[in-house]
């Protein structure tokens, strides 16, 4: 059989090779000659604009993009921009307009008569944000499936009100996902305008809206069959009774998500009740008279198939508390335990030995390194765990940093910053055990002075794609 040669490959081959690889690898491809630029061309579908004067050379050069980010341009150079795209010839799916002053209607308009196919478009934290804004947005992409107009500035001029969301919502048949965070004068009347209009309607995100109670979301929970992610904040007081009929609603809700709010036991009973699917849970930074340890248990006992937790700011949690929970969660991925600072490494390790199937924990502000995990630590070691954050644990060591890389043989990331208690001999030692780690984050006074250690051991070979230590005057990054 004759030996066939790379020349001799076809270009699809060559895409499949090059699709293999993360966009920042196809560089040295595209410099090896002109057939490979070629090809690594098409692959690009996403850039962010820098520089507004690249627009018409860059979609010539990348002619599959379908996304693009404008929110690092500056002020007056939006207009022009969305100008040169619309008459560009891209087949654009997603637009950020994120961070501007404000939104350029008569642009936006010729933006939509010509991309049909816009889907996603990304309005937030705009300097204003006001109704005016919604209707042309509604009338000029109509096919529009995800929203995000959350935390607009407004620091001068009208905001966002529910008679904007009801023409927005009237108008825009197919969204599937909205994030209207931060708009402070909607009510529960953008929910029920929103759930009633939008029939597809998966994903809500109605964080820090002052005005929203429980009434606008055991509305949405009951009328939007779709729905499957809703996340909302500060509900001071859940009335029970609104939520009594959920057993035959809300069967597609497999993420729930309460912040800010006093959730009592009787409303995770509710959930119970209503047999919902849920495969997320969070309830972040829950205020006083909110659920107990008892209630949060029979709960979990019950959602045994839950993958990803949040708990973050539960303080009453302990060491025993969690032992118990993670009998519970042997489906577990990701758990979220900032700001329970009664948690010791005792957790980590209880959890890393009984949820197999974790990747990712964060203790943000906890007590890893406090003690209590000896023990704990003993049969441990849990090969799936990807990801640590133990930002702030104050009583974070060297020793208890040597364990985790013996409990956690492939993590990749880790951070660690403000942990006053490991030194920069610690986080050496943390380096040699661990190999697999990609992303090492230290931002504390050691920092500096390890690097410069580092770098006088030319022999040291850390395979580390990403290694951010920032110190108290300087700071390195090693990519």
């Amino acid at each position: 059989m004759a030996t066939t040669s790379c020349k001799d490959l076809p270009d699809e081959c060559w895409e499949l090779v090059f699709k293999r690889l993360h966009h920042s690898h196809l560089e040295s491809p595209s410099l090896s000659c002109k057939r490979f630029l070629s090809i690594t061309n098409t692959l690009r579908t996403h850039l962010k604009i820098l520089d507004p004067t690249l627009i018409i050379p860059l979609s010539k050069r990348f002619p599959r993009l379908d996304s693009i980010d404008l929110s690092s341009l500056r002020k007056g150079q939006l207009h022009h921009v969305i100008i040169d795209i619309a008459t560009s010839g891209l087949n654009l799916k997603t637009l950020d307009l994120s961070e501007s002053v404000r939104l350029p209607l008569e642009s936006l308009k010729v933006l939509g008569s010509r991309m049909k196919n816009l889907r996603v478009l990304m309005c937030s934290c705009l300097l204003t944000l006001r109704d005016v804004d919604l209707v042309v947005i509604a009338d000029s992409m109509p096919c529009l499936e995800d929203l995000d107009i959350s935390e607009p500035i407004n620091r001068f001029e009208a905001a966002v009100t529910d008679s904007g969301i009801e023409v927005l919502s009237s108008k825009l048949k197919g969204l599937r996902k909205i994030d209207v965070s931060g708009n402070h004068y909607i009510t529960d009347k953008s929910l029920l305008a929103l759930s009633t209009n939008c029939v597809y309607l998966a994903e809500i995100i109605v964080l820090d809206c002052w005005s929203v109670t429980s009434y606008g979301i055991a509305f949405v929970m009951r009328n939007s069959s779709n729905l499957s992610s809703l996340l909302v904040s500060q509900l001071n007081r859940i009335e029970f009774g609104l939520f009594d009929n959920l057993v035959c609603c809300a069967r597609n809700l497999s993420a729930l998500g309460i912040f800010d709010s006093s959730v009592p036991d009787e409303f995770l009973h509710f959930i119970v009740k209503a047999g919902i699917p849920l495969k997320r849970l969070s309830l972040a930074r829950s205020l006083h008279q909110s659920f107990t340890f008892s209630g949060i248990s029979l709960f979990l006992n019950k959602y045994r198939s839950l993958e990803r937790l949040c708990l973050a700011g539960t303080d009453f949690l302990t060491d025993e508390n969690i032992s118990d929970l993670s009998q519970c969660l042997p489906a577990l991925v990701l758990i979220d335990l900032d700001l329970c600072n009664n948690l010791t490494e005792s957790t980590l390790f209880t959890l890393a030995k009984n949820c197999t199937f974790l990747e990712d924990i964060s203790m943000d502000g906890a007590d890893v390194g406090g003690g209590g995990g000896d023990r704990a630590s003993d049969n441990a070691k849990n090969p799936r765990i990807k990801s640590l954050n133990l930002v702030k644990n104050r009583n974070l060591t060297d020793e208890c940093l040597a364990k985790l890389a013996s409990v956690c043989p492939s993590l990749e990331v880790l951070d660690v910053s403000s942990c006053k208690g490991i030194t920069d001999n610690g986080i050496a030692d943390f380096l040699k055990r661990g190999s697999k780690i990609r992303k090492f984050i230290v931002i504390d006074k050691i920092a500096w002075v390890w690097m410069e250690r580092m770098m006088m051991k030319p022999k040291v070979n850390w395979k580390i794609t990403d290694l951010i230590l920032l110190g108290k005057v300087m700071c390195g990054v090693i990519v």
